[in-house]
């Protein structure tokens, strides 16, 4: 066994499995986001005007003589932005919901972890030949969206890894190992964001892409190397068909986890847990889709390597905060510490909306320092309210609403910013914090309740002595009795 001491800690390398894969893969995701849009926003601006006029608007004086046909290009850029994220994230959502998800329980955890990372590496090559090629149509980035879309892409990785994490995973540690899974978007937010900037200042689009292409394709190696092929054993009924085995009945079990009745009020809390899940998605998607241009334009007028530091340190503190100040809370109850990161967010959000000075700005990273706590909460909520065997059906239903989300945020956002430059750039991070205000009124809901509750102590206990590994017990599927057991030694309920 490869253990690693430090003193009366130490590190078992064999618990080590997808968290590489998922820190490499946001790498390039990190390093996709600010790069893409940066590269549409140039290839707007030479489509419709020259290479000169393009490489003066970054003169702030230039972009105030010029504002309306800097307007103009803003326009353009964020409604092709909002293209791409259309190709990619409606196939993404069926494939996670109708394929990945079902071959995850059927087929095994280690093919719906390579098949996103293959699909993002052809993606990136798409724009990587875009930029050997600045002749090329603007309307061929659609392609990589698609390619990334098929293969499942940011959903059904989360899915996959999260899935294949809970079915290793020993109860007691379980929601340890989720937030040190979660843990790895933070610090790869961190790096590949605030290398993305200096990357674009000083290198070129064609070096960056072939950076993320190699990133992709690494972790898609390291899966294919390093990852066991765990299964779970599930088999066809006799008479079911192949169409309802391998694709609709992933749905029907995804809504059966959610749906079937629980103790207490854990399907209350179920539900409340996904949409706080759904209003932090499209609070996110707010700032990826939208920051960058608003940044760009006066009175900031920011360059790519200054938007590069503020997404770099505003990573960095919120993955600082996750490792260190998140374990510190282990005795306070879960909706507290979730409580705490939502009014975080909410700040960092209305500072955001009303800078006018850079200083001002960088405020948010301190302000906003503790935004990684809701998701790493609902997260391990959403985990320790289901029993062991439905952790995949969770998850995957979980990246599906993840990509739902994300599409409506960027059809919202992408739409609303270039009307909002006429009267208020800043109206869409407003919006999104009110959004939050939302998201904190069912918290302190679920925090008051959960506390009223005879003999539920904190939602974070919510295994039950049913859900132990020691329990064998009969449940019902459908019309049919089956035994609960569970590959691990837990139970399944199927």
């Amino acid at each position: 066994m490869a253990v690693i001491r430090c003193g009366r800690r130490q590190l078992d390398l064999n618990l080590i499995t997808v968290e590489p894969v998922l820190f490499l893969y946001m790498i390039g995701t990190f390093l996709t986001y600010p790069t893409i849009q940066a590269f549409v926003y140039k290839k707007v601006c030479t489509d419709r005007y020259n290479q000169t006029f393009c490489s003066s608007l970054r003169n702030k004086t230039f972009q105030e003589e010029h504002k309306t046909e800097g307007d103009y290009i803003q326009s353009q850029a964020s409604y092709w932005i909002l293209k791409i994220s259309v190709v990619a994230l409606v196939p993404s959502c069926l494939t996670v919901l109708f394929l990945y998800g079902s071959w995850g329980d059927k087929v095994g955890r280690k093919l719906p972890v390579i098949i996103p990372c293959m699909g993002s590496t052809l993606c990136s090559i798409v724009y990587l030949l875009m930029s050997i090629y600045p002749s090329s149509k603007l309307e061929y980035v659609l392609i990589g969206g698609v390619i990334k879309g098929l293969s499942g892409g940011f959903p059904t990785l989360l899915m996959s890894v999260y899935s294949y994490v809970s079915h290793i995973a020993d109860p007691n540690s379980k929601t340890m190992r989720i937030g040190i899974l979660e843990s790895m978007t933070f610090f790869a937010g961190t790096l590949g964001v605030f290398m993305s900037g200096v990357m674009l200042d000083n290198t070129s689009y064609m070096f960056v892409f072939t950076f993320i292409s190699c990133s992709f394709f690494l972790g898609m190696v390291y899966a294919i190397i390093r990852l066991e092929n765990i299964t779970a054993n599930t088999r066809r009924r006799e008479g079911e068909g192949v169409c309802m085995f391998w694709c609709l009945m992933s749905i029907v079990e995804s809504g059966r986890c959610v749906m079937k009745k629980r103790e207490e009020k854990k399907n209350l809390y179920i539900f409340f847990a996904l949409i706080i899940f759904i209003i932090i998605v499209i609070g996110t998607s707010c700032e990826i889709d939208v920051l960058l241009l608003y940044t760009r334009r006066p009175p900031l007028s920011w360059s790519q390597t200054t938007f590069g530091y503020f997404k770099g340190l505003e990573n960095f503190t919120r993955s600082i905060t996750l490792v260190t100040v998140l374990p510190l809370c282990r005795n306070m109850r879960d909706t507290t510490v979730g409580l705490w990161g939502l009014t975080s967010k909410i700040i960092g959000l209305v500072v955001l909306g009303l800078s006018t000075k850079t200083w001002l700005t960088f405020l948010v990273v301190i302000f906003a320092m503790f935004q990684g706590f809701p998701a790493t909460v609902i997260r391990s909520l959403l985990s320790n309210m289901v029993s062991q065997g439905e952790q995949g059906r969770l998850f995957g239903l979980v990246a599906a609403m993840e990509s739902i989300a994300s599409l409506l945020a960027s059809l919202l956002f992408n739409q609303l910013y270039p009307l909002s430059l006429g009267f208020f750039p800043g109206f869409c991070f407003l919006l999104a914090a009110g959004l939050f205000v939302i998201a904190v009124a069912l918290m302190l809901w679920l925090h008051l309740d959960s506390r009223r509750l005879a003999g539920y102590k904190t939602i974070q206990e919510g295994q039950t002595d049913t859900d132990s590994p020691q329990s064998d017990r009969y449940v019902t599927a459908g019309d049919e009795e089956v035994k609960a057991n569970n590959v691990t030694g837990g139970p399944d309920q199927i």
